[in-house]
């Protein structure tokens, strides 16, 4: 060992560690003072018993493995972007090889999430492949095109992209310049970036790694545009990775966060790919050129829906580590005269603990929602005409899910890193890596300003329907009382208790809605409509926020009461929802949506300032009422700590000399730096600088 080495292995031996902290006495207290069973609530989260231990076996299979997880002394956090990327892509390697060999499907449904909750980057080249690529097979493809590309996307024989967005267009897919024209005499489709601008943008996996991509294309036949299709188009050779002929691709380069995925851009020069590459389970193009449309051009967007609802997992991973860790932090670390944990200050506990209802809504209402989807499309077996009467309201209902969710959980986030306090701005507390990987969500499949409008101009048309005398549906049913609802102008509880009542809360965001829609409707249909709309767009993005919000209490509380209604007949207690805590959650959300947007009744005379007061005292209190289960509700969760990676966040609550070793491990902790004698010495050295 040289001289230099001994120094610093002596140093590492001189450091503290021990002291007077009490984390590990705080932490255990908070969760024997849990209002609830936490191991039962974990049962509940994973989705029952056989997902719950099928989820351990998942942790335990990859804690220990170096091309899975980082192992010591090596840090997530210290990987280069090259070292990230081709980590991410050994992950990717084995796992495959694990998927193969496992056969139980809640085996191989928790080795994947265990995988994606570790990594982003894992999650986003995973998802890429199986959902977006995989997902457009299965909505657009013939039973035929399904036979020939789904093995090889199981087996990762080809990998897969989604080439939609371009440099110059991107939530107005009309206005997509990519061309894909076919050549009769040679039954094939030329695929052409006409400009710059039809360059795709911001394609996960198009890179490096995607042999293949599903591009979304302006198709012309015999001079004719017929609008957007998707095309199945070769990028790399499978054995070697060049380029195909026609295709140049490249790598997007440094990024704000997600580095381990090779994101890049792809241009076309002419690439003839067969007519069949045409997917064609709703359009088709005879051998002379005949085009056969879709029923309805709708169904060329379905694949929007599956990947806007899919946000909220990624949503509840990354929110869920950064809640954890903050509550944890925040029932270590004491501050103030009295010394109180900080989780005890009302500003500390008010601003972690929607957050933490949040999760809960969402776990709850996903489920809902993509079981709804599911019955819609069957697997890409739905049945057109039913899948066209509802794919309006599902994509609606995806669209403000997606968009309100994603903004309110970067609202989450930055509440998180606050409540850490300096601690949250080191890397290896993870908070920092969590906020840069998730900046991608609020524009990614969709930016949420323009998915807003979208939702405001489906209220808006909606109650012109009803107006004139038809009838809503699905998510905005509600419309078809507007009557009943606009009679009402003030709101009649009079009782501080009453609100809450999450159904009361309810009803007071649905009158809310109404009433501003019938404003805006009234302002956009009487005048110039797009002139009047962008007049408007702001009221009208934040009435869509308030649908969202409100659609998810009602379904929240719906499945609430159908769980209720399930344990209340099931014989095995193992692994139920304490329904109290469920529906105390309920109350919280209620109001935390009430009190966020209670300015539009209280404009409009239908709030009183006293009902207002009200709102807000019970909103905190609710807060401050949770406060004791905040460690029983973010261990629900079932996050190991090697998966968040924060020593600020340890399970055992011992965090100060966990954290400390952290950097007494990494690169460069102690002893001059390599740029020490160019150009400290010359100004710190007496000789050098008399």
């Amino acid at each position: 060992m040289s001289s230099a080495s001994q120094r610093l292995e002596s140093l590492k031996n001189q450091v503290l560690y021990s002291g007077p902290a009490t984390g590990k006495e705080d932490i255990a207290r908070e969760r024997a003072n849990t209002s609830f069973d936490i191991e039962a609530m974990k049962r509940f989260w994973a989705g029952g018993q056989e997902s719950y231990d099928a989820m351990q076996k998942a942790y335990a299979m990859i804690k220990d493995d170096p091309e899975l997880i980082v192992q010591a002394p090596r840090n997530f956090h210290e990987l280069s972007r090259e070292e990230h990327r081709e980590f991410t892509m050994g992950q990717i390697f084995k796992s495959v090889q694990l998927f193969q060999d496992i056969k139980d499907p809640k085996m191989l449904e928790a080795l994947r999430m265990a995988l994606i909750q570790y990594s982003e980057s894992f999650s986003m080249r995973f998802y890429v492949h199986e959902f977006l690529f995989k997902g457009a097979l299965n909505m657009f493809g013939t039973e035929e095109q399904k036979e020939e590309w789904l093995p090889k996307i199981a087996k990762c024989q080809v990998f897969g992209c989604f080439a939609m967005t371009e440099l110059g267009h991107s939530s107005f897919l009309r206005g997509l310049e990519t061309r894909a024209t076919f050549d009769v005499e040679r039954d094939e489709f030329v695929i052409e970036s006409p400009s710059v601008t039809a360059t795709k943008w911001w394609i996960g996996m198009a890179a490096h790694t995607a042999t293949h991509t599903v591009a979304l294309c302006q198709t012309y036949i015999h001079g004719k545009n017929h609008g957007i299709n998707w095309f199945i188009v070769p990028l790399h050779d499978r054995v070697d990775g060049e380029l195909v002929p026609g295709v140049i691709t490249g790598d997007i380069g440094a990024k704000y966060g997600r580095s381990g995925l090779d994101n890049g851009w792809i241009q076309f020069k002419g690439v003839r790919v067969p007519r069949g590459n045409l997917l064609g389970k709703w359009v088709s193009v005879t051998r002379d050129g005949t085009f056969n449309p879709a029923p309805n051009p709708a169904v060329m967007y379905g694949t929007l829906i599956p990947e806007r609802l899919s946000v909220t997992t990624g949503c509840q991973i990354m929110m869920g580590q950064a809640l954890l860790i903050a509550a944890r932090y925040g029932v270590v670390r004491r501050q103030g005269a009295k010394n109180q944990q900080i989780m005890d200050y009302q500003s500390h506990c008010v601003n972690l603990m929607p957050g933490i209802a949040f999760q809960y809504v969402l776990r709850l209402t996903e489920r809902v929602l993509q079981a709804q989807f599911q019955n819609l499309t069957s697997d890409g077996k739905m049945d057109p005409k039913t899948y066209l009467e509802n794919v309006g309201d599902m994509h609606a209902v995806s669209a403000s899910f997606k968009a309100a969710s994603t903004w309110f959980g970067s609202e989450v986030l930055e509440n998180c890193r606050r409540a850490c306090g300096g601690h949250a701005y080191s890397a290896y507390n993870s908070i920092g890596a969590i906020i840069q990987d998730w900046g991608v969500v609020t524009t990614g499949a969709g930016d949420n300003v323009v998915l807003l409008q979208q939702t405001g101009k489906y209220l808006l048309y909606g109650f012109k329907e009803v107006i004139e005398g038809r009838s809503a549906r699905g998510s905005i049913e509600y419309l078809n009382q507007y009557q009943e609802w606009l009679a009402q102008d003030s709101c009649k509880v009079d009782d501080e208790r009453d609100w809450l009542q999450p159904s009361i809360a309810a009803d007071v965001l649905t009158w809310i809605i109404i009433k501003q829609v019938c404003r805006s409707l009234d302002k956009t249909f009487r005048t110039n409509y797009q002139e009047a709309f962008n007049d408007n767009m702001l009221h009208i993005v934040r009435v869509a926020e308030v649908q969202c919000f409100t659609h998810l209490l009602k379904t929240y509380i719906t499945a609430i009461d159908d769980l209720e209604k399930e344990q209340s007949n099931a014989t095995n207690n193992t692994d139920l929802a304490d329904i109290p805590t469920l529906k105390k959650l309920a109350s919280l959300w209620g109001l935390h949506v009430l009190f966020k947007y209670m300015d539009f009744a209280t404009m409009e005379g239908y709030l009183t300032a006293t009902q207002a007061r009200s709102i807000q005292h019970l909103y905190y209190k609710t807060c401050m009422d949770l406060r004791k289960d905040v460690i029983g509700l973010t261990d629900s969760w079932g996050i190991p700590d090697f998966i968040h990676k924060a020593p600020i966040g340890r399970y055992d609550g011992d965090i100060y000399p966990d954290y400390l070793k952290t950097l007494v491990n990494a690169p460069g902790c102690f002893g001059p730096p390599p740029y020490h004698s160019k150009y400290i010495k010359p100004l710190t050295d007496p000789s050098l600088n008399p």
